[in-house]
């Protein structure tokens, strides 16, 4: 099943964390705004495994991906987007 909004991605990545996640549902478009996450292929344990080697062994990808998505996350995720998206609708 895929999860449709995502949240706990984009609280990780609020918070500084690199993330691994599947493309797939929301974590498609939610990791494309901040580019921060390491994509991996759904439904594939070895894919997970790799993507969290990855940034287990190259420590400068995962402080990299860490800092795009907490910037990444209150540029396009603020209060103040949320506001202004809302009053269009």
């Amino acid at each position: 099943m895929d999860e449709p909004k995502g949240v706990f991605l984009l609280e990780a990545l609020a918070s500084g964390v690199p993330v691994v996640q599947p493309r797939r549902g929301a974590f498609r478009k939610s990791s494309r705004r901040p580019a921060a996450a390491c994509s991996v292929t759904p439904d594939d344990p070895a894919a997970l495994a790799d993507g969290l080697f990855k940034l287990w062994n190259d420590r400068a990808l995962a402080r990299s991906l860490g800092e795009r998505g907490a910037k990444g996350v209150r540029l396009h995720y603020s209060i103040e987007r949320s506001t202004d998206r809302l009053l269009e609708v």
